[in-house]
């Protein structure tokens, strides 16, 4: 079904896998489970391809933690699960907190014990997911409880992070996740904006606001900067796409600019030297019944970009 909604890029052994979400057609009955996901593999110069299916892999974000594993953010199952390379074998870690499913986990990030982070806005749960037995949350503008930011030890712990308690903007769709170079800071954007937490044994404190734009995507590299896909004010449009770079004390030093697509939604480190940034997107080529514009042409469909810089990344 071609590309529609890009997610979750990570850099495995010589290939790109990344989630492609809302391709499933409608079954005999004519119903459709609202957001399933594909995974895909890349090599660069080659074709793509599916690695697997979205009746099985029904992800988001994905990562690789110390040991290589593939851990995968699945909105199918509200699951943080780990995926076997070989298998294929889908292995949930934790499915829920305090009685009822996650939202649909987006995004994650794993520190250097694995300890997992990763965050649970509630737009993409599936449409034949009973409200009553999720977290629950408001819809996008509102701050009511049920969407947060999560932790998972290694031996399977789930704990709620204070995130969205210090932060309660951060209740509004939390999305994108990175942790500091030094792992002494959480970063966690969402709808209204980008915040650093200090990061201790776990616990978060002294929320600092980076950015006040729309947040989706979050990454690092080798010397600690760290890269953002939001929505800024251009010339050629006033919701342009962009990754906005800080440094390691969060000053920002500069912005890559991704012409003529709708959204841009995450970023990962990869190629042979690990310089390549990959930076995914989305795009819904119709506004209601008219033809989206992205400036001052139509939008181009939803693809992959790259970028070849000069510092080695984080593969995720």
């Amino acid at each position: 079904q071609g590309y529609n909604n890009i997610e979750g890029p990570v850099w495995h052994e010589g290939a790109l896998y990344y989630s492609n979400m809302g391709s499933h057609q409608p079954d005999e009955n004519g119903f459709e489970l609202s957001n399933q996901t594909t995974i895909w593999r890349w090599v660069v110069g080659e074709e793509p391809q599916i690695w697997m299916e979205d009746t099985v892999a029904g992800t988001n974000g994905l990562a690789v933690n110390s040991s290589g594993d593939l851990i995968g953010a699945r909105q199918l199952d509200g699951s943080l699960s780990a995926i076997d390379w070989q298998s294929k074998q889908v292995t949930p870690l934790v499915t829920s907190y305090e009685g009822k499913r996650f939202n649909s986990p987006n995004d994650l990030t794993i520190s250097h014990d694995d300890t997992v982070y990763f965050t649970d806005p509630n737009w993409n749960t599936p449409s034949n997911i009973p409200s009553d037995t999720i977290q629950g949350g408001g819809w996008p503008g509102t701050m009511e409880p049920g969407q947060r930011v999560y932790r998972v030890t290694a031996d399977g712990k789930v704990s709620a992070t204070a995130v969205t308690e210090l932060v309660p903007a951060l209740r509004d769709k939390p999305n994108g996740i990175a942790l500091s170079l030094d792992e002494q800071q959480l970063i966690v954007g969402g709808l209204r904006g980008l915040w650093a937490f200090d990061l201790n044994a776990g616990e978060v404190s002294n929320p600092v606001q980076l950015l006040d734009t729309p947040i989706d995507g979050l990454g690092k590299d080798c010397s600690g900067n760290i890269y953002i896909t939001t929505t800024r004010d251009l010339p050629t449009r006033t919701d342009g796409q962009v990754v906005v770079v800080l440094d390691k004390s969060y000053q920002e030093v500069g912005q890559l600019e991704v012409e003529g697509i709708h959204i841009v939604t995450n970023i990962a480190f990869g190629g042979d030297e690990g310089k390549t940034l990959f930076v995914t997107s989305l795009t819904a080529p119709m506004d209601g019944d008219k033809l989206r514009y992205c400036g001052d042409a139509p939008c181009l469909k939803a693809g992959i970009y790259t970028a070849k810089l000069n510092v080695q990344g984080f593969p995720f």
